[in-house]
């Protein structure tokens, strides 16, 4: 992806999961870039919350909605986040019975007894802090693109934020990405009060809503 504003290059990833670390209270970002590299990303809360608030503001425009009163989003952008998340639980069943038809495949080995198997994990290389984030829409796929320092070197000179990577994502891996992040920060026990337009206000009146105050720490 290259950002118009200042011709930015930034390499591309498509696949990448997150963990949340106790330790750096930050969470994990592991992801593939196009280039074959792997990379590790942290995200602060105060990164979190920006990247949570910008998908839920770029939401109504990638959905159609940006031409319809917001009264009528709350609706269709309910369906639009059950919709996703029913497509994400069909596509994890089906690689979970991938996954085991696999090792049903495979032929038993004994394990080796008497000795630690456990090793200290060694700190990633290509590892981040994310610090700037860029987001892009066309059409209907929304990008985010990160930026950040690099890590250990930046906490010892002064460093200038590089591009990490840029994630392509559909209205469906929208919603898909923000209820992990909101999964990961209530085990993080993060506590960040946002608005989810398409959970109902019980108080509605006639003019609606854009959603009721949810704190990720409770669900």
């Amino acid at each position: 992806m290259t950002d118009q504003r200042n011709d930015t290059t930034y390499p591309i990833s498509k696949q990448f999961n997150m963990h949340f670390s106790p330790f750096e209270d930050r969470l994990v970002v592991r992801a593939q870039r196009s280039d074959k590299s792997e990379v590790h990303m942290l995200l602060t809360r105060r990164m979190v919350m920006l990247v949570l608030q910008q998908m839920l503001a770029k939401l109504p425009e990638l959905t159609g909605l940006e031409k319809t009163p917001a009264v009528y989003w709350q609706e269709v952008l309910q369906m639009a986040h059950q919709g996703a998340m029913e497509a994400k639980a069909t596509a994890d069943r089906a690689l979970a019975e991938e996954q085991q038809a696999e090792a049903d495949a495979q032929p038993a080995t004994p394990e080796e007894s008497g000795a630690d198997t456990k090793a200290v994990s060694p700190v990633p290389e290509n590892l981040f802090l994310a610090t700037e984030l860029t987001t892009q829409i066309a059409g209907e796929q929304l990008t985010l693109a990160f930026k950040g320092l690099a890590m250990p070197e930046a906490m010892v000179k002064p460093s200038q934020p590089e591009p990490i990577f840029a994630i392509p994502l559909q209205v469906e891996n929208v919603h898909q990405l923000i209820e992990l992040l909101i999964a990961k920060c209530q085990q993080a026990q993060w506590h960040l009060p946002l608005e989810l337009p398409w959970l109902e206000t019980p108080d509605a009146g006639a003019e609606g809503g854009s959603g009721k105050k949810y704190s990720l720490l409770h669900h």
